[in-house]
């Protein structure tokens, strides 16, 4: 049976920089049985022709959706008579797990419940769950749900999908030129979050090193800010690097992130806290499969990547150290590149994740 499924999430709609409606959107656009629909707005352009898309998001979802924006979801699935079943795609959080359980009793719809980025707190998690399929993206994420009392016959571990990104060399000059980087230096790009975990602060304990020991380097950082408080992260940061000079730049958000990243000598990612990101965060994904080095705190979920190299958190010297070595060794950062690459190839490639995803709702829609 063809089932016909409608996500809920954010809007799936350009720009792309947030990593449940990319997640979305990779899944959709992979699915071959399932007939997909997604969220997304007036604008929005198509994103394949066998994904309908209802327009219901007045603009692009901010980190936080509006209330007027949450409503006209609300009623959209109240009024839903097109699908054989539901997919909610984000992060739980009581309201909407509390609306979700509600419209579950009252329409009877069969639900998948992808938990793109873990809860604030996993204590009392079974009751944010009303999915009768919870995926978790990662294993560490499952395995916390499982020791809080989620149901073991309702989760299942399946990873975030990812379309392949090729480097594009013109982008990548723009992307340069755009955030006024010279083309012909080693450039670091932290696109991690400022406000939740200590990613940025050990990233910028580790400039003075790496700036003394490649005296033409630049660090980017290219971060979102999700919370007001971002901003006072940012201030504090830049003031302690100010003697850095040039070699350090605050980018904010910027236009075209994948295309900065392919040209990049690596992308760091010592980030300890992936509160507000997915699990794996697709700008770690993106790196890979350009061909970007990336490091990754060790035993989290990013440790799940294949040939990821690991840090300890807060061993500054050691994300120092391998930056520096990523800028003078290219034979070792090539190496890395391509292993990182064939390995997210391997296991993020959107349709073996559809497929995956198809035998849910196959089991739930006979």
């Amino acid at each position: 049976m063809n089932q016909s499924v409608l996500f809920v999430s954010k809007a799936v709609a350009p720009p792309f920089r947030d990593g449940s409606s990319c997640l979305v959107r990779d899944l959709a656009c992979a699915l071959t049985s399932a007939h997909p629909t997604v969220l997304s707005t007036r604008d929005a352009p198509e994103l394949a022709p066998h994904v309908r898309m209802d327009r219901i998001y007045r603009g692009r979802s901010r980190y936080a959706p509006a209330l007027v924006d949450n409503l006209r979801v609300l009623q959209h699935l109240l009024t839903d008579l097109h699908h054989h079943l539901w997919h909610f795609v984000f992060a739980p959080n009581p309201a909407s797990s509390t609306v979700g359980s509600a419209l579950r009793t009252l329409r009877r719809k069969p639900i998948v419940q992808t938990v793109a980025s873990r809860p604030l707190r996993f204590e009392g998690v079974d009751r944010l769950l009303f999915g009768d399929r919870v995926v978790a993206v990662s294993r560490h994420t499952a395995d916390a749900l499982l020791k809080h009392g989620a149901s073991p016959t309702r989760v299942v571990v399946i990873p975030p999908p990812v379309h392949d990104l090729t480097r594009l060399q013109e982008a990548q000059r723009v992307a340069r030129d755009n955030a006024g980087i010279p083309s012909d230096v080693p450039l670091f790009v932290y696109a991690g979050d400022l406000e939740f975990s200590q990613g940025s602060n050990w990233m910028a304990q580790a400039a003075p090193a790496i700036a003394r020991a490649l005296p033409d380097a630049i660090i980017a950082f290219a971060c979102r800010a999700k919370t007001p408080r971002a901003q006072e992260h940012r201030d504090r940061i830049e003031k302690e690097l100010e003697p850095l000079g040039s070699q350090v730049r605050f980018l904010g958000e910027i236009d075209d992130l994948p295309a900065l990243l392919a040209s990049a000598t690596a992308a760091p990612f010592p980030v300890d806290d992936l509160y507000g990101k997915v699990d794996i965060p697709y700008v770690v994904l993106e790196s890979a499969l350009l061909e970007v080095p990336v490091v990754v705190i060790e035993g989290g979920p990013l440790a799940e990547i294949p040939d990821a190299p690991t840090m300890a958190e807060g061993d500054v010297e050691s994300l120092a150290s391998w930056c520096i070595e990523m800028a003078r060794d290219e034979g070792a950062r090539r190496q890395l590149g391509a292993r990182l690459r064939q390995s997210v190839r391997a296991r993020h490639d959107p349709a073996v994740v559809a497929e995956q995803v198809q035998s849910l709702y196959d089991a739930l829609v006979k």
